[in-house]
């Protein structure tokens, strides 16, 4: 009894005790191997069961034989019995009537009692071969019909059988499928559930950092921005001043020379 639906069931099963490990226990990182020790808990378990199943049915079934095969044998032994009192019932007879005959004939034809004792032999050779023949063919009637009668008998057996275990499998089946098709669209509901929430969870999240990094980097901007402000008006200031006293100072030597 091999079911083919042991390993996809042993897959949703760990499945879906993989989810409420997952939903039960707070975040719980992928490939921690949780599932896999349950998916072989199960099919452990499973194959316990299926041998348990097994060893049941076989040792059932094996109780049977011995009472089937005493029932047997005693309708073969009554077959025999009725057969050897039937035997010894027209052999008996047989002889009867030829003693009778015997002696019928040999107080009334007293002259042809050496004709009858020559033919005497011969005589009950035929009835032996009568009362054989006789045998014979009820034996093989006997035979046949108990051959009949129990090929029939037992074919019906059987049948009732196949009959009841297809009746008990089918239903089997048609309830394992059930729970296994309500199991796996109970197990796809919780996890579409949670890969929902963990969706908008992780999208939340990430959208708040790219919040606060935009606030960091307008932040360090603004410093940045400001400093290089003043940076730049200190150098300009100085560059202003150096280029205003070279001014000056050229202006200072043009007049000096106004004198020369």
């Amino acid at each position: 009894m091999k079911w083919g639906l042991k390993t996809m069931k042993g897959k949703v099963v760990a499945g879906m005790v993989g989810v409420g490990i997952l939903t039960g226990a707070g975040v719980v990182l992928a490939g921690s191997g949780a599932g896999d020790h349950l998916r072989e808990w199960y099919e452990g378990m499973f194959g316990n069961s299926v041998a348990t199943i097994e060893d049941d049915v076989t040792a059932y079934g094996e109780s049977k034989l011995p009472e089937l095969e005493a029932e047997y044998e005693q309708l073969k032994n009554d077959a025999s019995l009725d057969i050897d009192l039937m035997r010894d019932r027209l052999t008996s007879e047989s002889l009867e009537e030829i003693v009778a005959a015997k002696i019928e004939h040999l107080e009334s034809l007293d002259g042809e009692s050496r004709e009858i004792l020559d033919q005497m032999g011969l005589e009950f050779y035929h009835v032996f071969l009568d009362g054989y023949g006789e045998i014979q063919r009820l034996s093989d009637e006997g035979l046949n019909y108990a051959s009949e009668d129990l090929t029939h008998y037992t074919g019906e057996l059987g049948q009732e059988a196949r009959n009841q275990i297809t009746s008990d499998l089918t239903a089997a089946k048609q309830e394992a499928v059930t729970e296994l098709e309500t199991a796996i669209q109970n197990a796809q509901d919780q996890i579409e559930a949670e890969l929902r929430n963990q969706e908008e969870i992780t999208t939340r999240n990430l959208k708040n950092q790219i919040d606060w990094a935009v606030e960091d980097v307008r932040q360090v901007v603004t410093v940045l921005l400001a400093d290089l402000m003043e940076e730049q008006q200190t150098i300009i200031t100085q560059t202003a001043q150096i280029l205003e006293d070279e001014a000056k100072e050229a202006l200072d030597d043009v007049v000096s020379g106004i004198n020369e």
